[in-house]
Formats: structure tokens, sequence, C-alpha cells
């Protein structure tokens, strides 16, 4: 055991890679099944509109067809785009007033229908952000780069969808011509408290344009959004089960990962405690937007985005959990990062993987990169070997990313191998978080996210203090046990033949506790010769625990009263053993 103490004094791990990483792990347990959605539907509903009772009733002020005028955009950008040059048919108005207070909301609500000439019979929502008057101008700013008539519009135009585009509600303020990210008042509108449920006010004008449309006149309805209008995106799917497949992107994070990653709270909307705090949080409601009945979200976010929810890492601590959570209930969240641009949009590649998944085009990996580790070994997985597609494949040169991985451990662009030797182990087990990307040129991707569980050295076993008619068994990896078949007992050994296993219990995923038949003495030892009995001692994932000669015990390790170097103590507060390195007690699981 001292030489393992050693080792350790010299192993660092406080680090602020692995502060921050802790910290957004602190998101909250997915509540949502398919079984309790409605009801957190129902619940959802209360919060935002003071009833369960969806508001069908409310329509636009008045809809002016035909229009050839776009209000709060210096142009007309769509003549290109008209029919026999393109396919769009025509466009309409809907103006949607929110309050006859003409102080708090100076200006009328306006959304845009276009209709294509050649119609596929679908209804594509897209709802901009903070910065745009109406969405026309987003779509040519931020996501066309300036370039009219656009990107996302058009595009959705030429494949034959009827587009409803929505802008977001602006508060004390005139609406903005073109593109300008300055006041909205939206934190003014929940400090006001003018309106007892004011997110009502920002699922207004969608809800009274799809309400006078009719939901049963399309065969799908699809939703995509920027910025506030990912927000949008990420909510309405969750309140309105009629969205069928929704794209929300470069919108929203859960609360704890924003806070690490993105430590600003945003406009009221995106924090509303009576929602985010005492209800949902944003994974759970991603989890709902899938949910009674089945349907899927993909979300994207900009690796490299300027303004918002950008970077390589923050999705793996919530995305597997929304996953999960949809589990065998026929709804599907994704998850694609595009490193394609630096700007806040919506990017061509986004597009292109928008449109491959609707079509039905998935990637997948026929097998799974191994998950464990021994220290000083090396690990490879080949993910151009496992990487597969569900239709024919477009030859294409697959691009790969590692997006989070340990210092160690490296992927080879061309070849698309992650390899890499584990560093020397101590006392300690630990996980390592990966994360890595594989896509084709249509846009057939797999985001693969997973932890990389290091194996300790050898076991550890000790005993607390004047107790030691018990012993504690650290196994080879830690938090990875769920539970002990009785009939392990028995492959327990010791030198000396008096002792034996009475019970046994998993405490914390981590320890194996050995109530014994006798107590022990400093010249006892344990070993484990059950790997390939009818009842050996499995992990979590099924794997065994490696037989072990016998080794020394450690007494009276878990001291009571004191601490020096090497010392093991339980705590009560957290239920997990810590190690006390002269200086500071660390988490032993």
């Amino acid at each position: 055991m001292n030489k393992y103490l050693l080792r350790f004094l010299l192993f660092t791990c406080l680090t602020t890679a692995f502060y921050t990483s802790v910290k957004a792990q602190k998101v909250t347990p997915n509540k949502i099944t398919a079984d309790n959605a409605r009801r957190y539907r129902d619940s959802l509903k209360l919060k935002i509109f003071g009833t369960i009772n969806f508001p069908y009733s409310i329509v636009p002020d008045s809809v002016i067809t035909r229009v050839d005028v776009i209000e709060h955009y210096p142009s007309f950008p769509y003549t290109p785009i008209m029919y026999p040059a393109g396919n769009l048919d025509s466009i309409d108005k809907f103006v949607i007033k929110l309050s006859d207070n003409l102080v708090d909301f100076p200006e009328n609500v306006k959304a845009y229908l276009f209709h294509p000439h050649n119609s596929n019979g679908k209804l594509f929502i897209y709802h901009s952000g903070h910065c745009a008057g109406v969405a026309t101008s987003e779509d040519i700013v931020a996501n066309g780069k300036g370039e009219e008539p656009g990107l996302v519009i058009p595009a959705l135009i030429a494949k034959g969808y009827t587009v409803l585009a929505v802008p977001m509600i602006n508060y004390h303020s005139q609406i903005p011509i073109g593109y300008n990210c300055g006041y909205n008042g939206h934190d003014d509108l929940f400090a006001d408290g003018n309106y007892p449920y004011p997110m009502a006010l920002f699922f207004k004008p969608l809800i009274a344009s799809l309400n006078k449309l009719g939901r049963q006149n399309y065969s799908d309805i699809y939703m995509t959004g920027l910025s506030g209008g990912g927000w949008t995106t990420s909510i309405y799917p969750a309140i309105d089960s009629s969205v069928s497949m929704s794209f929300p992107v470069a919108g929203s994070w859960p609360i704890p990962v924003r806070y690490v990653y993105y430590p600003t709270v945003g406009d009221g909307e995106q924090s509303y405690p009576s929602i985010f705090n005492d209800l949902l949080d944003y994974h759970e409601i991603y989890s709902l937007a899938c949910l009674a009945p089945a349907r899927k979200m993909l979300q994207i976010n900009n690796r490299y985005d300027a303004c918002c929810f950008a970077g390589a890492e923050p999705h793996i601590f919530y995305v597997d959990s929304v996953a999960k959570a949809l589990n065998a209930s026929g709804g599907e969240f994704r998850f694609y990062l595009d490193e394609t641009d630096t700007g806040h949009q919506v990017t061509p590649r986004a597009l292109e993987i928008m449109f491959t998944y609707i079509n039905n085009q998935t990637g997948y990996l026929q097998q799974k990169p191994a998950d464990t580790i021994t220290n000083g070994t090396l690990y490879s997985y080949n993910i151009k070997n496992n990487f597969r597609v569900n239709s024919i494949a477009d030859n294409s040169v697959w691009k790969y990313s590692l997006l989070k991985s340990p210092a160690w451990l490296n992927l080879d662009t061309l070849t698309g191998i992650i390899s890499g030797v584990a560093g020397e182990g101590s006392i300690f087990a630990w996980q390592d978080s990966v994360s890595f990307k594989v896509e084709d040129s249509t846009g057939r991707f797999v985001v693969y996210n997973y932890n990389l569980v290091h194996k300790r050295v050898e076991p550890i076993v000790f005993t607390k203090f004047n107790d030691s008619s018990a012993a504690y068994l650290l196994p080879h990896y830690s938090a990875s046990m769920e539970s002990i078949n009785p009939g392990s007992g028995s492959f327990f050994y010791f030198n000396n033949p008096g002792i034996s296993v009475l019970s046994m219990s998993i405490e914390n995923n981590s320890v194996i506790r050995l109530q014994l038949s006798r107590s022990l003495t400093i010249t006892d030892s344990i070993g484990y010769n059950g790997y390939g009995s009818a009842f050996p001692v499995r992990y979590r994932n099924g794997a065994r625990l490696d037989n072990f000669g016998l080794k020394p015990i450690q007494l009276n390790a878990v001291k009571r009263t004191y601490a020096t170097a090497g010392m093991i103590r339980f705590n009560t507060e957290t239920g997990k053993f810590e190690y006390f390195n002269g200086h500071d007690w660390i988490d032993m699981h």
C-alpha cells in the first residue's frame, strides 16, 4: 500500500479543466419518461399560459395576402426566386397584436407565410432571434452573410415546403429595421410584472399563425430557428406536439452547463425561474419535445460561434441524458456540432445535416469503442472501420474530429484512428471524458461521447477505525458496481483459513463491503479467485473482477478524529470514501 501512497503524493488532479468538468456534470437527473410526458406537458403549459388548455382560439389580427413588401427590411429580396424563376408562388403577411398597451408594445408583430408553387404538403417554421424585426432580416444578414434572398427560407421553398417565418417579440421598443442586436426589452418585461404569464407572449405570434393555418392541413410540421429562435425551437415542440421534427440552432443549454461555459444568464425568458428552476431544465424540455407522441429533435450548435453556445465539449454533459430518457420510446434526440464557420448563424452545412436527417439517412457505429483502459497500456479505436450509414455510401472522404479527450489520447484525422498510451496509475481509478465526430459529405454523422474508465493498479483493501470485522475493497474500477451476487463471497480467501465472508454489499457504486466471520489482525491478507466461476463479481457493464493473489489489508485506515497523509475517511455527508494527501481530502470514487 505504501508505494501507491507515495505515488499519489506526486499525482496532481485538481486542474481548472477538471474543476470545470465536474461542475458542469451537475445537470439534474432527467425526470421525463414516456409515461409522465403528458403530465409534464400540462405542467409546462400551466407555467406558460396559466392553464393546461392550449390557446387554440387566438389568431392573427389581420392577414394580408400576396404582399410584395417585407416590413422592417429595406427592400423586397425574393424577386429572384419567384415562380417561374424559382419555386416561390406568393407571400402572405400575418399581423399579431401582443397587447392593447401601446407603451409596452408600440408595434404589432409581423409573420410571413411563403407559398411554394410546387408544394410537398409540409410546413416548415423558421423562427428568428433577438436581432431581427422580421425573420427575413436574420436569414439574409446572419445566415446568408448579407446576400439576398438569404439561406434557409429560399432553400426550404426550393424543396417545396410552405415556410412560416416568425420573429421574436420586442417590449418597450420599436421593431428594428434590418438586423440590429440592440435593446429588445425582454428583461424589463419580466421585471415590470405587468403580465402574469410573460412567457406566453413569446409564443403568441407562432401560435396565432398556426391556429390560422390549421395544423391538420399539412402532412408534417417541422421547425428550426437561430439564437433566440433556436431557444423558441427548443421549447415550443414540448408544448405543441404537432411539431414532429425540430432543429434548434445555437439556442440553449441546460442551466448548469450554461453557467460554466457561457456565464451570462441571457434575457429573462432564458432563465425564467418558474420553469427552469422549479419545473424542468432544458435537457428535460428537449426530452419532452420528443415524446407523447414520439418525435425527433436534432440540436445543432456551432463550435466556433462568435456569440454563444460555442465549444467542443459542453454537449457531453447532457445529450446522453436526453437519449437515455427516450430509450425504447420511439422518440429521438441527436446532436450535431457544426465546425464549418465562425458566425452566429445557420450554415449551409447545417442545412445539409437537416435535410439528410429528414430523409432518414443516418450514421452509426458498428462496434463502439472500449470504455476501459489499463494504465500504462496502449488504447486504440478505429472510427473509420466502424462508421456505417443506413443507406448507400456516397464515397466521400470522411471527416473526423476529436472533440474532447485527455492529453494522452490523439486522433489521426487521415486514418480515423484514436490512440494513445495511458499514463501510469496510482491507487486512484478515474475516468476520462472522450467525444468524437465522424461525418460524410451527404450529412450522415455520429457524435459519440463516452467515459474511458482507468483501471486501478490493483485492488485496495482496508478497514475502518476500531472495526476489523468488516473489510472494504476498492476494485480495479471506480463508480462501476451496482449489485453483487451472494454466491461470490465464497471466492474470497484468506491466509488464515479461519476467516470467511458472511455477507457482502456495494456502497456508493464503488466499494465492496465484506462482513467477515471474525476480526482481522495485522498479519491477515486476502485474495480472490472467482473470475472463472459461476458467480463472479461483476461490474455494471458485465465485466468480471480480475483474480488477485493474497495481499495485505490496511487496518484502521479510516481514522475518526485526526488526519495524517495517507489516511482514508468515510465522509458521512457525501457518503463517499476520501483520501488525505497531507493537505486536502480527495474523493476516491
